[in-house]
């Protein structure tokens, strides 16, 4: 029987050596949250589900249905990467590679800026 998300999650963190008010901290949620996830009673939004598997370096299909593996596929090499992103003009290259260094706030706070200028 495949385990329920909150096991998942449990088991991930775990793996990661991590208690629950560090993945809170790296979350940005509250450790209560993070609780409540581990126990069921409550499930993450797509968007904390999203961010739960790569902070944890678990494939998302593994944490939200348990089909697939627990590890992600290997990402590109640099070559592939770069031949994905050629299509792109360099501002646009150099402000993803920007917004991937930042902490989950400061992204949060850019994007919100970015969204102001419309």
């Amino acid at each position: 029987m495949l385990a329920m998300m909150n096991e998942r999650i449990k088991r991930a963190r775990r793996e990661r050596r991590w208690s629950q008010a560090e993945l809170a901290r790296r979350l940005s949620v509250t450790q209560p949250s993070v609780a409540e996830w581990e126990s069921g009673r409550k499930a993450p939004s797509m968007k904390n589900l999203v961010r739960l598997a790569k902070l944890l370096d678990v494939g998302f299909e593994w944490l939200s249905t348990g089909r697939g593996g627990m590890r992600p596929q290997p990402a590109l090499s640099v070559s592939e990467a770069a031949a994905t992103y050629e299509w792109m003009l360099p501002e646009e290259r150099r402000l993803l590679n920007t917004f991937a260094l930042l902490q989950p706030r400061q992204r949060e706070a850019l994007l919100g800026f970015l969204e102001s200028l419309k």
